[in-house]
């Protein structure tokens, strides 16, 4: 039988109708499960975050000091008679150097290191004392733990401390403002130091988690002379600091008397190399043959010192090439920079393999070390690294009258980020800079003696040319805590001076 057309549409219709309200249903019932579902969710989270909420059971005798502080503390609501610590943020301060030249930026990671520990009283209390630990300076939490699980907390705020030795001396006399306790968040981690109110430089604790010296000269006639340290993530100081989201922070300032007489550190002199930060850039792996030794009679030195080359277990009667190794280019010139390298000399080992050489060290770029290859019939067999040290090759005249044009060379410079300039001050002042990539090591300049009648500094720092991450800037200005805060190279300060005369 055949169903009527307008019947099947009617048929349809029921049917389809049906289908959409079983499925409307059925999304209601699935929607209200997963809205039950939500809410059990966030019930259960609810409960938990109750649970995990940290007490404010923790009192201390006060809420802030510096490092190796003692400090009295109380504890409450603790389980009885169980093992319980206190634990404090710690944190770690590095550079990060890539590709043995380029500077990213400092980096810091956060760790919990336990302080103390003791057990707490059959009332669930516990008290005691605990020294602020040594590292770097800021806001802090101490938590008090059991089991495992934090159950309290409390903040802490750690000042940096400033001390500067000596209070007084003559001109050239080294000055030393030993700090403990520098910060590591974006405000608290760059200071800046000012001489009778002209800028001098940078001062960070970066690599040695808030610990550093900063080292400068007496300059200027006998009488008081003004030191002022300020806070300055920008390169300068913040000079309204009281106005500023930190107006507690400290803001030392010092006075120095300059008496009579000179400072026998008043004298031309290239300061001993330092440590560098974290230990330095870490070189490439030398490789040697197997059997093959290399050695040399120094790691380092200025152009020109003896150095002697020693090397066994080479092919037997063979001409060797001694390979130089460095760098060429320029950042500036758009021609780019890359390896070059140069053949020192070529000499025959005798029939046991055995060679023996003395040179000068090269005419080159300073900074990190370069690397000496043997090389036989296009093939290595062994290698060494010699660096090159800053030296003060020229510096005339040293006296005369206001005017006068000094003309200065310094050998020895480098070519990365990190070792590539100098940074000149002139009786505290910073004046500019001075860059030894272009001309292979070495800085040739002069500037004009000014100023009263008697001695004047001109300082050269070691800084950071270039860094990627600007979130504080440390550019191309000195930095004055060189000797322990220094990255990539062990980069030396340069000590000159002139008399003026009438």
């Amino acid at each position: 039988m055949k169903v009527p057309m307008k019947k099947t549409w009617l048929l349809l219709l029921a049917l389809t109708s049906s289908i959409a309200l079983a499925a409307c249903s059925d999304t209601e019932d699935n929607t209200k499960v997963d809205i039950d579902k939500e809410v059990t969710d966030v019930s259960a989270k609810k409960e938990k975050a109750v649970e995990e909420k940290l007490l404010n059971n923790i009192t201390l005798s006060k809420p802030r000091g510096f490092v190796r502080d003692e400090v009295e503390f109380n504890v409450t609501d603790l389980a009885a008679d169980k093992p319980v610590e206190l634990v404090w943020n710690s944190i770690d301060g590095k550079y990060i150097v890539e590709d043995l030249y380029a500077v990213i930026g400092p980096e810091f990671t956060e760790k919990e290191i336990t302080i103390l520990e003791g057990t707490a009283d059959a009332a669930g209390k516990w008290a005691g004392k605990f020294n602020v630990p040594e590292g770097f300076g800021g806001d802090f939490t101490l938590w008090v733990k059991q089991d495992g699980k934090k159950i309290g907390q409390v903040g802490y705020t750690v000042d940096p401390s400033f001390v500067m030795e000596p209070e007084s001396g003559p001109v050239g006399t080294e000055i030393s403002i030993k700090m403990e306790g520098l910060g590591w968040s974006t405000y608290m981690r760059n200071w800046q130091l000012t001489y009778d109110n002209k800028y001098t430089g940078l001062v960070t604790g970066i690599s040695t988690n808030g610990t550093t010296v900063a080292k400068i000269r007496a300059a200027g006639s006998v009488g008081d002379h003004a030191i002022r340290l300020r806070t300055g993530y920008l390169g300068m100081q913040y000079i309204n600091y009281q106005q500023s989201p930190y107006p507690d922070k400290p803001a030392p300032d010092f006075m120095f008397k300059i008496t009579e007489g000179v400072a026998p550190t008043i004298a031309n002199h290239v300061e001993p190399a330092p440590v560098a930060a974290d230990g330095g850039v870490e070189m490439p792996t030398l490789k040697q043959k197997k059997d093959v030794k290399v050695a040399l009679s120094v790691e380092e030195g200025i152009v020109g010192d003896p150095v002697k080359l020693t090397s066994s277990g080479l092919p037997k009667d063979t001409e060797i090439e001694l390979v130089w190794n460095t760098m060429k280019g320029s950042r500036v010139s758009g021609k780019g920079f890359g390896e070059e390298v140069m053949t020192l000399d070529k000499i025959k080992t005798d029939a046991s393999g055995n060679l023996s050489y003395d040179f000068p060290v090269p005419d080159d770029l300073g900074g990190i070390p370069h690397r000496l290859d043997l090389v036989a019939d296009g093939e290595v067999y062994g290698q060494a690294y010699l660096r090159i040290l800053p030296s003060i090759v020229d510096f005339s005249p040293k006296s005369g009258p206001v005017g006068t044009k000094i003309s200065i060379t310094i050998k020895g410079g480098g070519w990365t980020e990190f070792d590539n300039a100098y940074y000149l001050t002139y009786d505290n002042a910073y004046t500019g800079y001075l860059c030894a990539f272009n001309s292979q090591g070495n800085l040739t300049f002069d500037v004009i003696a000014t100023g009263d009648v008697g001695h004047h500094l001109i300082d050269l720092y070691p800084g950071i040319y270039k860094q990627q991450e600007l979130s504080t800037d440390m550019t191309l200005i000195p930095q004055l805590t060189y000797s322990t805060d220094h990255p990539g190279s062990s980069m030396p300060a340069i000590r000159l001076g002139f008399e003026v005369t009438e």
